[in-house]
């Protein structure tokens, strides 16, 4: 690698931070109402009839919690972004300057930077900290005459390292930079003004990447660091809370001497800080790039940075920070209880990762909210939390940084196993060794890396297809279960890009093979490149200086779909009832007489048996339905004078056939279209029942009834009766089997499940499973593969036994129907009595998928 050199002093050209009074206004203004929308959200979200299967909902709401908590400690940080102005100069100091190196490390790396430190113009003693004691080095210290220090005694890592050669340093500050770190020539100038202050314990600068573009992993791990160095640290310069930064810190010699020297730790930097903090020091932080240094550039040294800074910072949250507690400030306390919490961020993506793929297994939600209502709530604060960002991208510090940070953000995602590895570390006190973050790992095709990624991905898709394949198109007519799904295939999408960018020697290869493509018309792709990266800036740009703008937008569209909801609060019950969405879960009672309870957010079926005389010319029984919240279900019956026959109901069926009975079915799509709210229709339910008066079994008659159906339906959706959902309800399964309408025909099937040891053929009783099992079985197997996506209604459930054993049985046929069978969408009951004991809100609650 060629190792650069910074001769232009700090800022330049490439400086991009700026503040200006009044910067701060407009994102407090932003900030405030984007409490509102996150108070808004919270309500809906925390609303009891919107939860879901109550460990999924949990899953969710740690991952909600957690990622409404960083969001918050964001803001928390955007709300004051003021750099310090440095105090007027009145002395001079003696100043060591502290580099370190371990052995395997590049020799031409390490005399780099003591090169660039010597070029630091103002004056100092430049210290080399040599764990290996090289004699290479030591040849190198003597010729730049640089003090080489070593040591026999090797413990405490980095931390002993310097603490060894702050025995021999006489300094009054002392500059710490990472041998990888390349420091400009006015570092000292721009840092040693705070310690004028004699409060002021350290001062920290940006620390800038010089191989940002090496790779995939360099490019992503670098835009991570952006949103940190700029407006938040700025911010934490302000609130006492400013982090010392191991790379490139400078200190006051006293302070470090009051705690004993540098601290030691996987995270020695922050322990150093947390430790200052506590003896009462001060911290200011510089918005100023002064040195640049070295990125994690493979799968591996990122992946064993990531792991050593996550274990470290749980370990100080666990060890240090409780002793050092009464020390601190109410901000440092925040500061320190907090940051290392961003390493939980693995286990959250855990559980992100989990929940489509368990709720596809189960077809059970974690939400049960109406769609449109939870949109209303979440987009708000999501484009508010977009926008807040954008804006916050003016306290970037260099002109590059700008962007969506995608890159950096997939990175992220794909670490989630060693965030959960140095969690469990933590917990059982597993020890990490102390070991530098790779100078010059070299590039390889990673595998064992990026497993965990690739069981998850395998995981995600064999859900899918599991679900696809069990529950049939059931579930992928189901709108819940498509965004199931699509979130499934989303963190397939993002696994699967952290596990191309383990390919590391792949892409070189495609990396190299386009520089050789693009050599042969340099300004052909030189141009396209160019123009990429100022529309690329142009946005960001545009969307910076237009945040506050658009925020009014935000604002009219919040307005606008909150009018929008509270209209349709008038029709509560959901308008996708023909496909079943899992929002809510139907239940009623057919026993007659009965008045179902108001409630608001009921969803109660009531069935009600329209007569259909069999006469010439009849009309169908006038439609009286009760507008409150209930969804109708409507059974057109047949009805004749005497017994019918099989000729007089062939004659029936064949008078609908030839259009006789149209005008009968006009003023019953009228009424229902009146009705303005979904309702549920069945014609002749139970047609091959022997127990019913309008009983068909003829094959001939069978045809003619399904071509009757064909004919109600497509009469009721020409004259756009859109509310109407069809119920097709045979009783056998031979009829299920030979005589489906076909999928545009049928949007429910249901099914009656009555345990009546009478009437059955061993006069005994027999459990939910034993009645619906053929049933379920015949779906299941049915030749026409749509009929896997019908939601089924149990139109009548209950037991002819004695009370007690009846309760018994429903409350079992309830629990089977959660645990196996997800399609059943609705259940009608036969008795008050049961609908009581399982009402809608238990079966909302624990049914629901």
């Amino acid at each position: 690698m060629k190792w650069p050199t910074f001769s232009e002093t700090t800022p330049n050209e490439a400086y991009n931070f700026s503040a200006r009074s009044g910067d701060n206004r407009p994102i407090r203004v932003l900030i405030l109402i984007g409490l509102l929308f996150v108070i808004a959200f919270l309500v809906v979200y925390f609303h009891p009839d919107n939860q879901g299967y109550s460990w999924l909902y949990g899953m969710l709401t740690a991952s909600v919690v957690f990622k409404l908590l960083r969001l918050l400690h964001e803001w928390y940080h955007y709300w004051t972004v003021i750099p310090p102005t440095p105090p007027v100069v009145s002395r001079t100091w003696r100043v060591d300057v502290l580099t370190t190196y371990c052995a395997g490390e590049p020799y031409e790396m390490v005399v780099n930077t003591l090169h660039a430190i010597k070029r630091i113009t103002y004056p100092h003693t430049t210290y080399l900290c040599d764990e290996a004691n090289d004699p290479y080095l030591r040849q190198v210290c003597l010729d730049l005459d640089v003090r080489h220090i070593t040591r026999v005694l090797k413990t405490d890592a980095k931390a002993g390292n310097i603490n060894n050669a702050l025995f021999e340093a006489t300094g009054d500050i002392c500059l710490i930079i990472d041998p990888d770190h390349v420091p400009v020539p006015d570092f000292l100038d721009h840092v040693l003004p705070y310690f004028e202050e004699p409060t002021v314990g350290f001062v920290q600068c940006v620390q800038g990447y010089y191989n940002r573009q090496q790779s995939v992993v360099a490019f992503g791990a670098t835009e991570q660091t952006y949103s940190f160095y700029g407006p938040m640290m700025t911010s934490m310069g302000q609130y006492g809370t400013a982090q010392a930064i191991g790379a490139n810190c400078t200190f006051r010699r006293s302070a470090l001497d009051s705690i004993g020297g540098h601290a030691n730790g996987l995270s020695e930097d922050m322990h150093t800080a947390m430790r200052l903090h506590a003896n009462g020091w001060e911290s200011v932080y510089v918005p100023l790039p002064l040195s640049f240094g070295l990125v994690p550039a493979t799968l591996s040294a990122y992946y064993k940075q990531q792991l050593k800074w996550a274990r470290g910072t749980f370990e100080l949250l666990v060890t240090v920070f409780p002793m050092v507690f009464s020390g601190l400030s109410w901000r440092q306390r925040l500061h320190y209880g907090s940051l290392p919490l961003y390493y939980l961020l693995g286990s959250v993506q855990l559980l992100d990762l989990l929940i489509p793929i368990l709720s596809l297994l189960l077809m059970r939600l974690p939400l049960k909210v109406d769609l449109l209502l939870f949109a209303t709530a979440y987009i708000p604060l999501l484009l508010t939390g977009f926008l807040i960002r954008q804006y916050a991208q003016r306290w970037l510090i260099e002109r590059h940084e700008a962007g969506f940070h995608l890159v950096g953000g997939i990175l992220a995602s794909g670490t989630w196993w060693v965030y959960v590895l140095a969690l469990i570390y933590t917990v059982f006190r597993v020890k990490v060794p102390y070991i530098p973050t790779p100078k010059d790992d070299q590039p390889r095709n990673n595998f064992r890396l990026v497993l965990p990624n690739i069981v998850m991905s395998l995981l995600t898709l064999g859900a899918i297809g599991f679900s696809v394949y069990w529950y049939g198109r059931f579930a992928l007519n189901n709108i819940y279960s498509q965004l199931m799904i699509g979130f499934g295939l989303l963190n397939v999408l993002i696994l699967s890009l952290n596990i191309i960018v383990g390919q590391e020697k792949v892409l070189l290869t495609i990396g190299n093979w386009v520089q050789r493509v693009s050599a042969r018309r340099p300004d052909f792709y030189g141009s396209i490149r160019l123009s990429s990266w100022h529309v690329r800036h142009c946005l960001y740009g545009w969307l910076r200086l237009s945040a506050v703008r658009l925020f009014g937008v935000v604002l009219l569209l919040s307005i606008g779909m909150g009018l929008f909801v509270y209209r349709k609060k008038i029709d509560p019950l959901p308008h996708l009832v023909r496909y079943a969405t899992t929002q809510p879960f139907y239940v009623g009672v057919s026993a007659p007489g009965v008045t179902l309870p108001a409630n608001p957010n009921a969803s109660a079926i009531v069935p009600h048996h329209l007569t259909w005389p069999v006469q010439a010319h009849a009309s169908i029984e006038p439609l009286s339905v009760d507008r409150t919240n209930q969804l109708p279900l409507l059974y057109l019956e047949p009805a004749c004078a005497g017994i019918p026959t099989a000729d007089t109901m062939r004659a029936f069926l064949k008078s609908i056939l030839q259009g006789d009975r149209d005008e009968a079915l006009s003023r019953f799509v009228w009424q229902v279209k009146a009705f303005r709210k979904p309702v549920l229709v069945s014609f002749m339910p139970d047609f091959d029942d022997p127990a019913k008066g309008w009983y068909v079994s003829d094959a001939r008659d069978l045809l003619l009834m399904q071509q009757v159906w064909h004919y109600l339906v497509r009469f009721c959706r020409t004259r756009h009766a859109s509310s109407i959902a069809w119920i097709w309800c045979p009783s056998r399964p031979s009829t299920l089997v030979s005589h489906y309408p076909g999928d545009a025909y049928v949007d429910w099937l249901g099914v009656a499940v009555v345990n009546d040891p009478a009437l059955a053929p061993d006069h005994k009783s027999h459990s939910f499973a034993a009645l619906y099992q053929l049933f379920h079985t015949t779906v299941r197997t049915h030749p026409d593969y749509s009929i896997r996506q019908k939601p089924i209604l149990i139109t009548r459930l209950g037991s002819a036994t004695d009370i007690n054993a009846a309760r018994r049985w429903t409350l079992d046929a309830v629990e089977l129907m959660r645990e196996r069978y997800p399609t059943i969408r609705g259940i009608v009951f036969a008795d008050q009595e049961a609908f009581e004991r399982h009402n809608y809100r238990l079966l909302a609650t624990q049914s629901n998928p």
